[in-house]
């Protein structure tokens, strides 16, 4: 269960996931949850799926549902603070397959987001279900309502394991009863592998990938002190930049893919956020980016210690300029990483095992 949609173009890590386990032989059904009219003010990629909306449909083996109610619960700009109680009444309205789908499972795994509101209804439906709260991202640190965070802490005593992305998220679960578990991302060795063609048309190439904390104003300086280089900005928030600054919508990885197969260095402009620490590990795109061995800035929050990766301060912008300098000279070189399908068995061998 996720904000996600599984047939969306954007991938995220749950996506890699429910396909390695549907290829494992395992039924899995990908809820999508937080949807409605609401959705398509706020031009939602999960509107190309509303007409069918509350309708099962099968993608890659995996049983997909977007599961759309008259209205949800939603994180509104001067006001959100007053409003944190339409969480509690939005978990509460109906939805006949959400709630088969729950008393059907063996095993229920809630992603991190609006989802975990759902917990005690899940827990209803399915009290003899594994409950698996996977956190992606730490709910602060992503910029989801407070009242969420405070629902998950009243539940956990329904969920039966947490599992973290990144060692320093540990400390933050440690009073929830349930067992914990670190598995980080893995990657998608067969498609990162494949052969591509080079997307870029000459020159010198950055490629940044997301929204999650986008610090534009890093990215701008940049630009403008090195404008013999090109910036390519795949799904991040529209904004105003340079003449060497191209931006891109959200696409398929499999468009995505040799963007970052054949850049000179990969971008992550994370701005200070609450307990980013943990990005050091979780960050997919700099996974991805030191799967490919295509070296790394990042701000030194997100540094890991690799020889790939290339920290800058983001209280200072121009630190960012001196970091793409050095990233410049760096050898590209493929660093070992999981595949799905391992990260997948080692979750339900923690699961079942």
């Amino acid at each position: 269960m996720s904000r996600h949609d599984y047939r969306t173009g954007r991938r995220a890590s749950i996506h890699f996931l429910a396909e390695a386990m549907a290829a494992q032989g395992h039924d899995v059904r990908f809820v999508s949850v937080g949807f409605s009219w609401l959705s398509h003010l706020r031009k939602d990629r999960r509107c190309a799926f509303a007409d069918r909306a509350n309708q099962w449909e099968e993608r890659d083996g995996v049983k997909a549902l977007l599961w759309k109610t008259p209205w949800h619960a939603v994180d509104l700009p001067g006001i959100g603070a007053q409003v944190g109680w339409l969480y509690d009444f939005w978990s509460l309205l109906p939805g006949r397959q959400l709630d088969e789908a729950a008393a059907d499972a063996d095993t229920i795994i809630v992603e991190s987001g609006i989802a975990p509101v759902l917990i005690r209804r899940l827990r209803a439906h399915a009290p003899r279900a594994t409950l698996v709260y996977r956190a992606a991202d730490l709910l602060d640190t992503a910029g989801v309502h407070p009242r969420v965070q405070r629902i998950l802490e009243r539940d956990a005593a329904s969920i039966d394991l947490i599992v973290v992305v990144a060692r320093e998220m540990l400390p933050h679960f440690a009073h929830f009863p349930g067992r914990k578990l670190l598995i980080r991302h893995g990657v998608d060795r067969a498609q990162i592998e494949a052969a591509t063609r080079s997307p870029y048309a000459g020159g010198r190439n950055i490629v940044s990938v997301g929204s999650m904390l986008f610090d534009a104003e890093a990215v701008s300086v940049a630009a403008r002190e090195l404008p013999d280089w090109t910036f390519h900005l795949i799904g991040a928030p529209a904004g105003q930049f340079g003449p060497n600054v191209r931006q891109y919508g959200e696409m398929p990885f499999a468009d995505t893919l040799p963007y970052l197969q054949h850049a000179d260095i990969g971008l992550a402009p994370y701005l200070p956020g609450p307990a980013a620490e943990y990005l050091a590990d979780s960050s997919l795109k700099l996974l991805q980016y030191g799967a490919l061995g295509l070296p790394a800035v990042c701000p030194h929050f997100a540094l890991d210690g690799s020889a790939l990766r290339f920290g800058y301060d983001p209280a200072r912008a121009e630190s960012l300029v001196a970091a793409v300098r050095m990233a410049a000279d760096a050898p590209h070189q493929a660093q070992p990483v999981p595949g799905w399908d391992d990260v997948a068995r080692q979750l339900m061998e923690a699961i079942h095992g």
